[in-house]
């Protein structure tokens, strides 16, 4: 099974202004090719709207495609919508796009998830009443890590799950599921030997003082700089729905460096439905070439193998245990990548903290940018799927795949009226 992570923006705002569209009702033609000599799974197209739209109709040859409107900065109006389509190999497809004025977003099968509360103290676990929020910020000096379920904002599709540590490391957790289901509300990352037995995922990755899977960090030659030094710190649920959900680290007044100038800095990590990675979208409030930055993943140590192409891409396989506490987790095969863009990659390098808790180690990609973003992509993978890879080999041929399609984009060819 093959997904795929590749994002396309369209801007809309030029067609908008023609004399004949109706003001209600605003029909747009989006033509997307595939140029590969591959499939394609779970495209995803994202194109801007006008502050007005207030719904959508996606449809393809006359049958509708579940779409996702999304209001991305929290101040009542849509600015994007997304869908996901299928591709053969050279195909190409055109979808008849009705922007509306009036009405509300249609309902669709939820594909993904997310969550973000307010731990309840009860100490009987059957007695909690976790409050969802969809917000929060705290100071520096504070650290809400349990105060947070389940200790920071989570994202989950079928396939995968994640969580973002909501203290100064920000790490990403993996949560792997077992079957094609979502979990996470119903376990919170903290599945029971009962929900075992009956086929839900687990938490299977120990992240220590790392990245876990794909976090973005600082870098100082050596080691890593995370989030400690900062104003404030804010985790966000943008969305989620049919096609994608979103979350949005903020840390204001981040100063990794003692010689930098702080700068305010969102990670936003974007899950498709229907795919295994993630995209991560960072936006700095300045040029930030003077801040050298890095992701990775952990090296899991048990029996891990590492890959890297020294180009961007870098993996490695290996037994990991959640809490590092074989007494209460499994010790899970897992598969973990990450892939840096050439415009962003600079080198490869190791983490390690130190000391003698050998997990906290990471293999680390080195970054660097001449604006204020980057962009990149982290992947995961575990032996307890049912549809997912029997080794290392088959996990590096997938991630072969992924970075090639990454690279090598579908095609809008045509946006007409």
């Amino acid at each position: 099974m093959k997904h795929f992570s590749q994002v396309f923006y369209i801007s809309l705002a030029a067609l908008f202004c023609m004399s004949n569209i109706s003001a209600a009702d605003r029909i747009v033609s989006v033509k997307v090719s595939n140029p590969s000599g591959f499939q394609r799974k779970a495209v995803p197209v994202v194109m801007s709207v006008e502050s007005d739209v207030a719904s959508a109709l996606v449809t393809l040859n006359g049958k509708e495609i579940p779409c996702q409107l999304d209001d991305l900065n929290d101040d009542g109006c849509f600015e994007e919508l997304c869908f996901l389509t299928d591709m053969d190999k050279k195909e190409k497809q055109t979808f008849t796009v009705t922007l509306s004025t009036e009405g509300e977003p249609r309902k669709y099968e939820a594909k993904t998830y997310a969550y973000l509360g307010i731990r309840d103290r009860q100490s009987d676990p059957k007695k909690q009443k976790h409050q969802q929020i969809k917000s929060l910020t705290f100071p520096k000096e504070t650290n809400p890590y349990n105060y947070i379920y389940p200790h920071g904002a989570v994202m989950e599709n079928d396939m995968v799950g994640f969580r973002v540590y909501c203290d100064h490391r920000q790490s990403i957790d993996y949560y792997g599921h077992r079957n094609l289901k979502f979990d996470i509300a119903e376990t919170g990352f903290y599945t029971t030997q009962e929900q075992r037995d009956k086929g839900y995922g687990e938490d299977v990755l120990y992240t220590g003082s790392t990245y876990g899977c794909g976090a973005l960090h600082g870098w100082d030659g050596k080691n890593a700089v995370m989030f400690e030094n900062v104003r404030n710190r804010t985790q966000t649920v943008v969305c989620d729905g049919p096609v994608r959900t979103i979350l949005d680290i903020s840390n204001k007044g981040w100063q990794p460096l003692e010689t930098a100038k702080p700068t305010d800095i969102r990670t936003r990590y974007i899950l498709y439905a229907g795919h295994r990675d993630v995209e991560v979208e960072v936006k700095f409030s300045r040029n930030v070439a003077d801040i050298p930055l890095s992701t990775g993943i952990v090296d899991i140590v048990e029996g891990s193998e590492e890959f890297t192409d020294k180009a961007g891409l870098r993996a490695c396989w290996g037994r990991a245990c959640a809490g590092n506490n074989p007494k209460v987790y499994d010790t899970i095969t897992v598969g973990l990548a990450v892939y840096v863009p050439k415009l962003y990659y600079k080198s490869d390098s190791h983490f390690t903290d130190g000391k003698e808790h050998l997990p906290n180690r990471a293999y680390v990609q080195v970054l660097a940018t001449n604006d204020d973003k980057v962009h990149y992509w982290f992947a995961s993978t575990c032996h307890i799927e049912t549809f997912g890879f029997a080794n290392f080999k088959e996990w590096q041929q997938w991630l072969a795949s992924w970075k090639k399609n990454l690279e090598q984009p579908v095609n809008i060819i045509q946006v007409s009226q």
